[in-house]
């Protein structure tokens, strides 16, 4: 059976050649993701352990660290608390003990003030004009057809304060998270509406098709039918 760590190997190709630094490269991201969208928190370990295994400044690191687990906190908005939790723990427990004592040990995400929470609101608004364009109004009725509450909390608690944070992932990265967690959900409407906001927010076909594999590569290794 080809290992965990060949497959990463396969999937680092696929980026290393278009992406520089560790703190510009999003294939280690979109791994957890889809390990996380799989229940395989056991694995994201191995994820942080190859992306980081030459680079050299702690520093780095660090940072490789913090943009994984952003990542995969921001798949909640697709899979749901529970893996986000199990995937967040995994990383956590296996973390080397020097670089979770530099982690931030504060939300990055202020809701002190209701000045926050309107802020988070209208950048989660934003967000979703931007992914959705001219159906955008389309979308937030359907939602709110189906029921109220729906359309409420996709800006109020997930467009606003989670995907819309882009301190340390970008839109553009989001874009590209959302698709690769909902490519291994048998989610078609919602892949193809994410895969539309993802070339609205600058991402081009073959970023999709680095997904595309990237998501293939792992569903091979864990036996699951796309």
């Amino acid at each position: 059976m080809t290992s965990l760590v060949k497959v990463l190997g396969e999937i680092q190709s696929l980026y290393t050649s278009t992406q520089g630094t560790a703190r510009n490269q999003v294939w280690y991201i979109l791994a957890a993701v889809v390990m996380s969208t799989l229940n395989r928190a056991q694995d994201i370990p191995t994820v942080y352990k190859t992306a980081t295994q030459s680079i050299q400044q702690e520093e780095e690191k660090v940072q490789v660290m913090m943009r994984l687990r952003e990542g995969i906190f921001k798949t909640f908005a697709i899979v749901g608390y529970p893996r986000v939790i199990n995937s967040l723990q995994a990383l956590q427990a296996d973390a080397p003990k020097e670089i979770l004592a530099q982690l931030p040990t504060q939300p990055i995400r202020s809701e002190s003030t209701w000045h926050d929470i309107t802020q988070q609101r209208e950048r989660g608004n934003q967000l979703f004009d931007a992914i959705y364009e001219r159906h955008s109004e389309r979308v937030r009725e359907h939602m709110y057809h189906a029921y109220p509450d729906l359309g409420q909390t996709a800006i109020h608690h997930l467009y606003g304060p989670i995907l819309s944070e882009a301190s340390i992932i970008s839109a553009k990265e989001t874009s590209l998270i959302m698709v690769a967690g909902l490519m291994v959900q048998d989610v078609p409407a919602q892949l193809k509406g994410h895969r539309y906001g993802a070339l609205n927010l600058g991402n081009q076909q073959e970023d999709l098709k680095r997904v595309e594999n990237l998501v293939d590569l792992l569903s091979r290794y864990y036996s699951i039918t796309q």
